[in-house]
């Protein structure tokens, strides 16, 4: 457990780190990631979507702004339905 942590917060150091300029053009180039970091941070952000969908992976669990929006002027009578019908 206390490797895991240790892995987590020297990947979290190494992706807070600058982009820095490399070569003779002084080109930028970012951190290099091992393939464990790499699974690490595919895993850290499958646990924040968790937590932030309420556990659900893959559904949506907020209706979008303009999808709201086409509801609302569907109850009031305007606009179309999804059969392009007014």
């Amino acid at each position: 457990m206390k490797k895991l942590m240790k892995e987590v917060r020297e990947l979290k150091r190494k992706m807070s780190l600058p982009t820095g300029r490399k070569g003779p053009r002084g080109m930028i180039v970012r951190p290099e990631f091992s393939e464990r970091e790499k699974e690490l941070m595919i895993e850290m952000l499958t646990r924040r979507s968790r937590r932030e969908n309420g556990g659900k992976m893959g559904e949506s669990t907020h209706i979008f702004a303009p999808m709201k929006m086409h509801k609302n002027r569907l109850k009031r009578g305007e606009g179309h339905n999804e059969k392009g019908e007014f």
